[in-house]
């Protein structure tokens, strides 16, 4: 498994325990514990919201306002996400309507120039 496939296999899971020790990432990715921490260490510096709490009880902890990772739309997935956005500006009132916002700038920005 390449070292780009791991590290995002490992964002998808510690999304998902959001309390783990480096022993269990090393068990459940068949890599060694010193492995692990650089891992660990990897995705820490690309964003993802890790904290450890040292000691015989510790390990590694997400942190509540972690960020999902990144999903790979198709250019016909993104339109439709795109122009459903759009049409939600029609309404009156959203409860969510700053969020679209965002949305929209993230997934417009993410779009290939020639899209």
């Amino acid at each position: 498994m390449s070292k780009a496939k791991l590290l995002f296999d490992l964002i998808l899971y510690v999304n998902a325990k959001r309390s783990f020790t480096a022993q269990d990432v090393a068990n459940d990715f068949g890599i060694s514990v010193r492995t692990a921490h650089r891992y660990l260490t990897d995705i820490a510096d690309m964003g993802v919201p890790l904290y450890t709490e040292p000691g015989r009880s510790g390990g590694y902890r997400v942190l509540p306002n972690r960020t999902l990772p990144p999903i790979m739309f198709n250019e016909e997935e993104a339109f439709a996400i795109f122009f459903a956005f759009q049409a939600l500006k029609y309404y009156q009132s959203l409860p969510f309507d700053i969020h679209i916002d965002s949305v929209s700038r993230k997934l417009y920005a993410s779009l290939p120039d020639d899209t």
